[in-house]
């Protein structure tokens, strides 16, 4: 695997900065820590265009955080009656009659 110790030198390849900078990504984006796999792509693409294959992986862990980050759905966007509300409905329905 290639990290950024196994890079050749004090100036290594750009192709070489890229690589290892897609390889980071990847082992982040395992261990569900998008917003450094995000940074990763981030500095290979300053040394190469993403393929197609990042680009998808890019938009998957942007969704990813976008959903971690969305607040929970309310009980009335999930299309049922806040707790609330449903106890104000019980209490107006009517009740059936005893028979005498």
């Amino acid at each position: 695997m290639t990290t950024l110790d196994s890079l050749g030198g004090a100036e290594p390849e750009p192709a070489e900065v890229a690589h290892a900078a897609l390889a980071m990504a990847d082992y982040d984006a395992k261990a569900g820590d998008y917003p450094a796999a995000l940074d990763w792509l981030a500095v290979a693409a300053q040394y190469r265009e993403l393929t197609p294959e990042y680009r998808d992986k890019k938009a998957a862990w942007e969704a990813s955080l976008a959903q971690r980050h969305a607040p929970a759905a309310s009980a009335e966007t999930r299309g049922c009656p806040a707790p609330r509300a449903r106890r104000t409905l019980e209490r107006r329905r009517p009740r059936s009659r005893r028979a005498r």
